[in-house]
């Protein structure tokens, strides 16, 4: 008896259950079920529900306004991927933004860290409302306003590098931050990958093109896409060491620019957090390291969480980090759409961050000082940050060498 032909797959469908609103930090922050992932998935579809009638102009406005964390698709049992319906709502309302951020991604990363040199002398009286956010975020990546490195790497589990990889080089994927205004976390995750003994290659990688695509550009995300692939393949395919989380999630993403499945699959197998490759590793925090800190769990950490596995071997009960992680509030594009809407976000962030620290109650006996493994959320907390409050990559307080 012959199996059933399958026939073309049907996209998931919305059916109403709110699964997602619990995870939705924009409903949070301002209980508008307008801006939830269901009221998305009926304006954007698919779903045998959606006949709500828009003009042209609200379904642009509504389509700005999503932070494309991604918390709803791990909630919703249709398996509906609202982030991805929202670009597509922005792909075909474009507006002035997306001519923005494309400039901003694709053309002007060289001189990312002229900007947040800039941004550091910018009166705040001369930028309009919708950079303001952007603006106090480079301001974070000013040279200067990292943090001191204070912990030191005593032993790397070099020997289950080896047995895992043999002599496959690595490639370190800086993403955009990386190559620009923190180009020390580049050179202190190269440190840690030649104490693992691993051969390093260097490749010329592009933007990782996750932010491209949430901001409705879907070909300008395809072409940095296939430029890194071509780069990966110059380099002789070697892993893909990233130490950004969403870099990460968006190296992991990529379809449908690969000669074939067998490339795909060594491409999505080479894509790995550093801080997997030094699970294992021991390190002892030297004069400086504060007695409690707080760790913010970006929203596209991998499956594993590597990121804090590895700080809370490391760091142990010095490192807090609220039981139910929030969203910094980044959003990419939305940044220029809805600065005020990203900075609520960002500013419950900070409350949960509060609860386990308690740096509101005594700053001066605990300061407000948190790691992320993530570029945009370091960017977005220090935007949103209370007044003397430190945040950084975890690659910050590593003593390179």
């Amino acid at each position: 008896m012959e199996a059933p032909k399958s026939g073309p797959q049907r996209a998931p469908e919305c059916v109403l259950c709110g699964c997602c609103l619990e995870g939705c930090p924009l409903l949070a922050a301002t209980g508008r079920e307008e801006l939830s992932p269901r009221a998305k998935a009926l304006l954007a579809g698919p779903s045998k529900f959606a006949s709500v009638q828009l003009d042209e102009a609200a379904i642009a406005a509504l389509a700005g306004l999503c932070l494309a964390c991604g918390r709803c698709e791990k909630l919703c049992p249709q398996g509906v991927k609202v982030p991805q319906l929202v670009a597509g709502l922005r792909a075909g309302h474009p507006d002035f933004r997306q001519w923005i951020w494309k400039q901003w991604i694709t053309r002007l990363g060289p001189f990312w860290g002229l900007a947040a040199r800039g941004a550091a002398v910018t009166p705040g009286a001369f930028v309009p409302a919708q950079f303001s956010l952007a603006l106090k975020g480079l301001r974070g990546l000013r040279p200067g306003a990292g943090l001191a490195p204070w912990l030191t790497f005593t032993d790397l589990p070099a020997a289950a590098f080896a047995a895992k990889y043999g002599a496959r080089p690595a490639a370190v994927f800086d993403g955009c931050v990386g190559k620009g205004p923190r180009k020390s976390w580049g050179g202190t995750a190269r440190s840690l990958l030649r104490g693992l003994g691993a051969r390093l290659v260097e490749a010329e990688f592009s933007c990782c093109g996750s932010t491209l695509g949430v901001a409705g550009l879907p070909a300008e995300q395809e072409g940095v896409r296939r430029a890194n692939v071509a780069a990966w393949r110059a380099a002789g395919r070697p892993l893909l060491v990233t130490y950004c989380a969403t870099c990460r999630k968006g190296l992991a993403d990529y379809a449908g620019v690969f000669a074939d499945a067998d490339e795909e699959r060594e491409w999505r197998e080479g894509v790995v957090p550093l801080a997997a490759l030094l699970s294992g590793a021991k390190a002892k925090a030297g004069r400086g390291a504060p007695a409690l800190l707080g760790w913010h769990r970006p929203c596209h950490a991998d499956p594993a969480d590597a990121d804090f596995a590895l700080m809370s071997g490391l760091l142990g009960a010095r490192l807090r980090t609220p039981t139910k992680g929030r969203c910094c509030g980044f959003g990419g594009i939305m940044q220029l759409g809805a600065p005020e809407l990203s900075a609520r976000v960002g500013a419950d962030c900070w409350t949960a961050l509060d609860g386990v620290l308690g740096f509101s109650a005594a700053p001066e006996v605990t300061p407000a000082y948190v790691l992320t493994g993530c570029s945009g959320c370091v960017m977005q907390l220090s935007a949103t940050a209370p007044e003397g409050a430190r945040v950084g990559h975890w690659l910050e307080i590593v003593k390179a060498g």
